[in-house]
C-alpha cells in the first residue's frame, strides 16, 4: 500500500483516476478518426480546456493514446494507439502505421471536419472508416504526360444527407491538374442526378488558390451547384466551436426553462 501510495505522489491526480467512462467515450470517438488535436476532441466531448486535458492524460497513463507534439503554436496530435484500439473494440491493426509530419495539416483538418459533422448530430463516415470500406473505392481516368491512366480514388470523409450520400474532400494543396480534372470528372459521374451514386461533394480547401483550381476543374468536368459545394476550413472550425457550445448549453437552457 504504502509501494502504490508513493508511485501514485508522483503523478497527477487526473492519472491515477485512470481513464473512466467519459475518457472511454473520447476513445471511441478518436478510433473512429485515428488522430486529432486536443480542441475538436473537447468540442466533440463537451468539455473545457482543462478537463479535456485531465481526460487525455488518463488515456495517455493507460497507454491508450500517445501524443505526438506538432509545430510549435499547433500543439500536439492524440493518437490512437494498438492498446487504445483494441480497448475501442477493434484490431491492434485498426491505430495509424504512422503519423509523418507530412500528415500532421490533413490529419488535423479532418479531425476537424469529423468533429464539425459530430456536433452538428450528422450521421458521418470517418476517414479511418472510408479506407476499411471498398463502397467508397472509385476508379478515375484521366491523361497525363504518361498517357492513359486509371487510378482508384476515395474521398476522406462522408456524410448522409436526405438526399444520399454525400462525399468530403479535405484539399490543403494543389493537386496536378490531370489527377484533379480526373478525380472531379469522376465525381460527375457520380453525383449524375439520372443515376449516380452520390448526392454531392463538398470540397473543404484551406487555401483560395486551391478552391480556385477545384472550381476551374469542376467546370471543366461539368460539375457544379448544387452537387458541388465548398467549405473553408476556418469556417468549419467556426461552426464547430458555435454548435459545441451551443450544445453544451442546451441542458442549462432547458433546466432554466
Amino acid at each position: 500500500m504504502r509501494l502504490a501510495a508513493a508511485g501514485c505522489a508522483a503523478m497527477t491526480f487526473a492519472d491515477c483516476l485512470g481513464p473512466g467512462h467519459r475518457s472511454l467515450q473520447a476513445l471511441a470517438w478518436l478510433a473512429r478518426v485515428g488522430a486529432s488535436p486536443l480542441e475538436p476532441l473537447q468540442l466533440v466531448m463537451g468539455w473545457h480546456e482543462r478537463v479535456a486535458h485531465d481526460h487525455v492524460r488518463r488515456l495517455q497513463a493507460a497507454h491508450l493514446v500517445a501524443r505526438i507534439p506538432m509545430r510549435r503554436g499547433d500543439g500536439s496530435l492524440i493518437v490512437l494507439t494498438r492498446k487504445g484500439a483494441v480497448e475501442a473494440g477493434f484490431s491492434p491493426r485498426h491505430a495509424l502505421r504512422s503519423v509523418a509530419p507530412s500528415t500532421w495539416a490533413h490529419m488535423s483538418a479532418c479531425a476537424w471536419v469529423s468533429a464539425w459533422l459530430e456536433v452538428r448530430g450528422r450521421v458521418w463516415c470517418s476517414e479511418r472508416e472510408i479506407l476499411q470500406d471498398d463502397c467508397w473505392r472509385y476508379e478515375v481516368r484521366y491523361k497525363d504526360r504518361r498517357g492513359n491512366v486509371r487510378v482508384t480514388h476515395r474521398p476522406d470523409l462522408a456524410v448522409q444527407i436526405d438526399a444520399g450520400p454525400v462525399a468530403i474532400e479535405v484539399e490543403l494543396q494543389p493537386k496536378v491538374r490531370a489527377r484533379l480534372n480526373g478525380i472531379l470528372g469522376m465525381y460527375a459521374e457520380l453525383c449524375d442526378p439520372a443515376d449516380g451514386l452520390l448526392a454531392g461533394v463538398i470540397y473543404v480547401t484551406g487555401r483560395d488558390d486551391v478552391a480556385a483550381l477545384v472550381d476551374a476543374a469542376a467546370q471543366d468536368a461539368d460539375l457544379g451547384t448544387p452537387a458541388l459545394s465548398f467549405r473553408s476550413l476556418e469556417t468549419v472550425k467556426q461552426q464547430t466551436r458555435a454548435a459545441a457550445l451551443e450544445r453544451r448549453d442546451a441542458p442549462a437552457m432547458e433546466a432554466i426553462g
